[in-house]
């Protein structure tokens, strides 16, 4: 078996997975709401901003830090968002999984969630 096999059969294998199968399910439903989808999107990229600033050694910017926690509080009232939400941080554990085994390989992979959200 070659490389390009066993690729196509772990990309088999996250997409029949019961937590990828999930996280579809969820983005089905929060797909609906758009005001929900849209809120979704705003705290993933803040959460990101905040954590990179952080990775960097820098005080994260208080309007992120603020605008963070608001959107926090919001989603928390929205049971489909936090459906998704949940869904997609037990995914991240696979995509830290891809990532460190094919760092062993010399080279710097990643999965965009994109990536996750198309697979």
């Amino acid at each position: 078996m070659n490389v390009y096999d066993n690729a196509n059969e772990l990309a088999k294998a996250m997409r029949e997975s019961h937590e990828f199968k999930k996280l579809k399910e969820a983005a089905a439903v929060l797909a609906k709401d758009a005001d929900a989808k849209k809120m979704v999107n705003d705290y993933l990229q803040t959460a990101q901003e905040v954590e990179f600033a952080k990775h960097q050694g820098k005080e994260p910017d208080k309007a992120a830090v603020e605008k963070f926690e608001q959107l926090q509080k919001l989603l928390s009232l929205n049971a489909d968002a936090m459906q998704y939400l949940n869904a997609f941080m037990h995914t991240r554990y696979i995509q830290k999984y891809f990532e460190n085994n094919a760092s062993g390989s010399g080279q710097r992979y990643t999965l965009s969630n994109d990536t996750i959200g198309n697979i």
